[in-house]
């Protein structure tokens, strides 16, 4: 074969395995994006259902009750 068309197939199928390199890349981050997506909602889920439960270490702040002339106080 001329040399020519030896480089000329050696280029083009360096383009395809290149190609093919990045389409497996992009696949392979976006399963990885699928999975910590649902991963960081069950963080936010669980962090907010703790702070709901009594006793938590969230809930620890000073109590607000409005006063007898409707203004707000700190009771203690």
């Amino acid at each position: 074969m001329h040399p020519d068309i030896l480089w000329q197939l050696a280029a083009a199928h360096t383009r395809d395995l290149m190609t093919e390199a990045g389409e497996a890349r992009r696949a392979r981050e976006a399963r990885h994006a699928q999975r910590r997506r649902p991963a960081a909602h069950l963080r936010r889920s669980t962090r907010l259902a703790a702070q709901q439960q009594p006793g938590s270490r969230r809930e620890s702040r000073i109590p607000v009750m409005p006063a007898a002339g409707g203004r707000v106080e700190g009771s203690r």
